[in-house]
């Protein structure tokens, strides 16, 4: 074996080693999507029964909003999962969103027990973080706040 050889494959060995693990799968990433999917549409359609299944018994949620493009911020505003729960019927009585209302997931990271998710939503932009347990994913945290000045209302 060469130098260049030896030098070329502890170089490989090097990268390999550093790394991250791909333990992503299609699966994962199907459920990560639904569970913030569920998230959405629970607020969306006031569908306390999607929040149950997205959101983890330990959800704290923390937020800030305006009502008005201009106007000061409100809050911060605390949720937990049964407060959400409850406040997703009357949000969608007072929205009366269409069914094809403004949304988007992207998943920031994934592995296969943690993930970090952006959402975007006709009341602004949340960012969550979820966990697999019990080969289920739940949303255990989101920080989230209305659309910024600048930022188009959807």
């Amino acid at each position: 074996m060469t130098f260049h050889t030896k030098v070329l494959g502890f170089g490989l060995a090097l990268l390999l080693a550093f790394a991250p693990a791909s333990a992503q799968s299609s699966e994962d990433t199907a459920a990560i999507e639904a569970a913030a999917m569920d998230y959405i549409l629970g607020f969306y359609q006031g569908n306390p029964d999607r929040l149950e299944r997205a959101l983890s018994p330990e959800l704290k949620k923390l937020g800030w909003g305006r009502r008005a493009a201009e106007g000061p911020y409100q809050g911060p505003w605390y949720m937990t999962k049964e407060s959400a729960k409850d406040f997703a019927p009357g949000y969608a009585e007072g929205e009366q969103l269409p069914a094809d209302a403004y949304r988007k997931v992207e998943i920031l990271d994934q592995l296969d027990k943690i993930a970090s998710v952006r959402i975007e939503a006709v009341w602004g932009i949340d960012y969550m973080h979820m966990a697999k347990i019990d080969g289920d994913w739940k949303i255990y945290n989101v920080i989230w706040q209305t659309w910024p000045d600048g930022k188009e209302r959807k």
